[in-house]
């Protein structure tokens, strides 16, 4: 691997998670729809929904694609972090760890949510979407400063295959 790169399989899976997370949110209305229903005791057949579905095996792609992701991180070298003042290269680090404990975690508390049920369970894992959509907000403003502010065009370089 060079110094300045991820390997192959890092990019992959960055972007097929990337990816599986934004079709995530995109509809998780479906599930949302169908855990209300559960609790307001509206019968939706087997309690299943497409939608819900849908967003359960989602869910549960992007948590076995995150543990091998996070397999790979741990068991492999990776580029150096691009030169950028102590905060920032902190907030990175912390940004990244979170996206692994959250995505890993959230598909385990949106299925205890629904066969335990749980409302709280299902709140928790609510409050884990608006904060996951936060991080991602986050993690495109760092590319986006490397890119365009401070200029050095390091972090998409490393995350892209050419």
């Amino acid at each position: 691997m060079s110094d300045t790169k991820y390997t192959a399989p890092h990019m992959m899976l960055h972007w097929l998670i990337a990816v599986l997370v934004a079709i995530q949110i995109a509809f998780a209305g479906g599930m949302e729809a169908a855990f209300e229903a559960k609790f307001e005791g509206i019968e939706i057949g087997l309690g299943w929904s497409s939608g819900a579905i849908f967003h359960a095996i989602l869910g549960a792609s992007i948590g076995i694609l995150m543990v091998w992701r996070l397999g790979l991180r741990l068991t492999t070298q990776i580029p150096p972090p691009p030169e950028a003042p102590r905060l920032i290269q902190t907030v990175s680090r912390m940004t990244h760890w979170l996206f692994y404990g959250l995505l890993i975690a959230m598909p385990f508390a949106g299925a205890a949510a629904w066969f335990i049920p749980s409302q709280i369970v299902g709140t928790a894992h609510a409050i884990a979407s608006k904060l996951l959509i936060a991080l991602i907000i986050l993690h495109i403003a760092g590319a986006a400063y490397h890119q365009f502010i401070a200029g050095d065009r390091s972090v998409l370089r490393r995350m892209l295959a050419r």
